[in-house]
Protein backbone atom coordinates (compact mmCIF):
# COMPACT_ATOMS: atom_id res chain seq x y z
CA UNK A 1 0.00 0.00 0.00
CA UNK A 2 0.99 3.59 -0.54
CA UNK A 3 -0.20 6.68 1.26
CA UNK A 4 -0.81 10.23 0.06
CA UNK A 5 -1.54 13.48 1.86
CA UNK A 6 -4.69 15.37 0.97
CA UNK A 7 -4.93 19.09 1.71
CA UNK A 8 -8.46 20.23 2.50
CA UNK A 9 -8.96 23.75 1.14
CA UNK A 10 -11.97 25.77 2.22
CA UNK A 11 -13.59 26.62 -1.11
CA UNK A 12 -16.09 29.28 -0.06
CA UNK A 13 -17.96 30.87 2.82
CA UNK A 14 -20.38 27.96 3.35
CA UNK A 15 -17.59 25.74 4.74
CA UNK A 16 -17.37 23.25 1.88
CA UNK A 17 -13.89 21.85 1.31
CA UNK A 18 -11.98 21.00 -1.84
CA UNK A 19 -9.59 18.02 -1.46
CA UNK A 20 -6.21 18.48 -3.19
CA UNK A 21 -3.61 15.69 -3.38
CA UNK A 22 -0.14 17.09 -2.66
CA UNK A 23 2.59 16.91 -5.29
CA UNK A 24 6.36 16.77 -4.94
CA UNK A 25 8.89 19.15 -6.52
CA UNK A 26 8.67 17.31 -9.88
CA UNK A 27 4.85 17.59 -10.01
CA UNK A 28 4.40 13.91 -9.21
CA UNK A 29 1.97 12.73 -6.53
CA UNK A 30 3.80 12.74 -3.19
CA UNK A 31 3.56 9.09 -2.08
CA UNK A 32 4.78 7.43 1.10
CA UNK A 33 5.50 3.73 1.60
CA UNK A 34 4.41 3.67 5.24
CA UNK A 35 1.60 5.29 7.15
CA UNK A 36 4.12 6.45 9.75
CA UNK A 37 6.16 8.38 7.15
CA UNK A 38 2.98 9.97 5.78
CA UNK A 39 1.82 10.90 9.28
CA UNK A 40 5.15 12.58 10.09
CA UNK A 41 4.93 14.71 6.95
CA UNK A 42 1.22 15.45 7.53
CA UNK A 43 2.07 16.77 11.00
CA UNK A 44 4.77 19.05 9.53
CA UNK A 45 2.30 20.51 7.06
CA UNK A 46 -0.36 20.94 9.76
CA UNK A 47 1.99 22.71 12.17
CA UNK A 48 3.20 25.06 9.43
CA UNK A 49 -0.26 25.86 8.05
CA UNK A 50 -1.09 29.49 8.74
CA UNK A 51 -4.18 29.51 6.51
CA UNK A 52 -6.24 27.06 8.52
CA UNK A 53 -5.92 24.19 6.05
CA UNK A 54 -6.27 20.65 7.33
CA UNK A 55 -4.39 17.62 6.04
CA UNK A 56 -5.49 13.99 5.86
CA UNK A 57 -3.78 10.75 4.97
CA UNK A 58 -5.37 8.48 2.36
CA UNK A 59 -4.35 4.90 1.60
CA UNK A 60 -4.06 4.12 -2.11
CA UNK A 61 -3.21 1.15 -4.35
CA UNK A 62 -1.69 -2.12 -3.26
CA UNK A 63 1.79 -3.60 -3.18
CA UNK A 64 2.59 -5.92 -6.07
CA UNK A 65 5.05 -8.14 -4.17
Amino acid sequence: MSYVIVKMIKSNENSSHLPVILLDSTSEVMEFETEQAAEEMRRRFQVNSDSGYSYQIKKIGSNAD
